[in-house]
């Protein structure tokens, strides 16, 4: 993991036998007749139910609704990385996570956040019950499992948000949750969505043989899944982002309805050729959704605060020795607002 919140590595233990971003495409503007407007959206790792949202918009005709042609391009471990496709002009919408899109915008990328998928970021802690992480204080003197050493710097920031002392131990470790369980450390960066589902499939049960705490409930509050585009996409195409928004709002919102039918759609069709287990599936849509939903539900899906980025967002970014631009240079909420209001 990084200091983004970006768990992207950490959902191949489950996906494939086991278990990023969500990112869809916008397009044409509605009302006359002409031609669908093709998008392309870089997806942060393979076809599978964490993209729910864009498949059923794609099945039910909502994207053709706003005049939409969606395509993708997969994400996996030989795929390049999402905003590098926005970069070069393969994608027109990338999912992506915090840091790396700081990094690209340094770069000189005009990027906007127009969007967020989760509305808690699906981020965790797993541990066992022989040492319970459920506040800031019970990572203090553990040996926390993770598969990226810059991990250390999300630590840092829950324990040192918490005021208390940066003592712990981090220790390097695979995609799968087993380490834990032989006893190697006490806490383990997971994905909430993904291996507590092997956890589960070994007979434990989650609030007695093992827990899984949120880092946003530890007081690391990053958002995950960002829908980025270019800001000429807005500047060109407004109406058409703001129907792509409507659709893909669409698409999540029958998600949260039926969780399993994005499960057996992504089983049959878009991730066929990539041996997914439906039961899997399922469970994974089905813990999707209280994250989906979140602390936002009444303003509506995708939508999250702006001060999130201006107050926990940007402490993250500088801990990690990033700079963050003033917040109307990076984040455009105006078509998701035009959105929702519609819907």
């Amino acid at each position: 993991m990084t200091c983004s919140g970006n768990f992207t590595a950490t959902r191949r233990s489950v996906m494939l036998g086991g278990a990023a971003a969500l990112a869809v495409g916008a397009g044409a503007t509605r009302g006359f007749a002409q031609a669908k407007t093709v998008v392309t959206t870089a997806l942060g790792w393979v076809p599978n139910v964490e993209y729910a949202g864009l498949w059923l918009a794609i099945e039910k005709g909502y994207f053709a609704r706003e005049n939409i042609e969606a395509k993708f391009i997969p994400g996996g471990p030989n795929a390049p990385d999402t905003l590098v496709s926005l970069a070069t002009g393969a994608a027109d919408v990338a999912g992506a996570n915090w840091l790396p899109i700081l990094d690209s915008v340094a770069k000189g990328n005009d990027f906007v956040i127009i969007g967020a998928t989760w509305a808690k970021s699906p981020a965790a802690v797993c541990s066992m019950a022989r040492h319970p992480v459920q506040e800031p204080k019970d990572l203090a003197g553990a040996t926390i499992l993770a598969q990226n050493p810059t991990d250390k710097q999300i630590i840092d920031a829950i324990l040192g948000g918490a005021g208390l002392p940066l003592d712990y131990e981090i220790k390097p470790t695979g995609f799968s949750p087993e380490p834990l369980i032989a006893g190697d450390g006490d806490a383990y960066l997971c994905f909430a969505t993904n291996q507590p589902i092997t956890l589960e499939r070994m007979g434990l049960v989650e609030g007695r043989d093992f827990f899984v705490t949120l880092l946003d409930d530890l007081g690391y509050r990053v958002l995950q899944g960002l829908l980025v585009v270019p800001r000429s996409l807005i500047a060109g195409k407004r109406d058409a982002v703001t129907g792509y928004l409507r659709a893909l709002v669409r698409g999540w919102t029958d998600h949260i309805k039926d969780p399993g039918a994005a499960a057996r759609l992504v089983v049959d069709k878009y991730g066929a050729d990539l041996g997914l287990d439906i039961d899997q599936q399922i469970r994974q849509a089905e813990l999707e959704v209280p994250l989906l939903e979140g602390d936002e539900k009444s303003r509506g899906l995708l939508w999250f605060d702006p001060a999130i980025v201006t107050g926990a967002m940007t402490r993250a970014a500088h801990a990690a020795g990033r700079s963050v631009p003033e917040l109307s240079k990076i984040v455009d909420l105006g078509p998701l607002e035009e959105a929702l209001k519609t819907l």
